[in-house]
């Protein structure tokens, strides 16, 4: 009886690898999911947000991509800051964050109006 329960989950936890996988593939397939993830999720993330006001999508070719990120910092007071993140796209369609480069000019203006 321990046997066959120690095999059912096995096979189960064998069958959900792939799914999750897969799973995990088909959601970095959207570009505005990947920005978001990568920007307000981490634990050791330098660059993470507190929230996202606008993406603006600056350039992009079907494997390369610019974003422009505007939001308010994680730390406390949340500030006004804009990233550009630099994003490649692999073999099998999913969005990979290349690079993070923080606009300073923008992080330094005490403006309302975000573009």
């Amino acid at each position: 009886m321990k046997k066959k329960l120690i095999l059912i989950i096995c096979i189960l936890f064998l069958l959900f690898l792939p799914l999750s996988y897969k799973y995990k593939i088909y959601k970095n397939k959207d570009l505005n999911y990947v920005v978001e993830q990568h920007m307000t999720h981490g634990l050791f993330n330098k660059y993470k947000m507190h929230s996202i006001t606008n993406l603006n999508l600056t350039f992009s070719d079907g494997n390369i991509a610019v974003v422009k990120v505007y939001g308010t910092s994680n730390s406390s007071p949340h500030k006004n800051i804009s990233y550009n993140l630099f994003l490649t796209k692999s073999k099998n369609g999913a969005w990979k964050v290349k690079k993070i480069y923080e606009n300073y000019k923008f992080s330094k203006e005490n403006t309302s109006n975000i573009p």
